[in-house]
């Protein structure tokens, strides 16, 4: 949701389209990282409902790509807008 929103502020403020670009591709890495995580804790989870230290590791870590992704896209947001907005 949160990335439409910056869509749609990108085109208001009059973004160039490279820098459009740039914004649809980190919108597209946060999703798609989101996306694999969800299926690797499902796949996790489909196998086995015992707690085991290298499956929490490898739920910490799809996790951890997600974070890693969402801070990529929290510093190309400021990159993008900051000059805009207080212009």
């Amino acid at each position: 949701m949160l990335g439409v929103f910056a869509l749609l502020l990108g085109i208001y403020l009059g973004l160039q389209g490279i820098e459009l670009a740039a914004l649809c591709i980190t919108i597209t890495l946060v999703l798609v990282a989101e996306i694999f995580n969800t299926s690797i804790e499902m796949m996790i989870d489909a196998f086995t409902n015992k707690y085991h230290t290298l499956v929490k590791l490898v739920k910490d870590i799809s996790a951890a790509v997600v974070l890693i992704a969402s801070l990529n896209a929290l510093a190309v947001g400021y990159i993008l807008f900051i000059r805009k907005i207080f212009k």
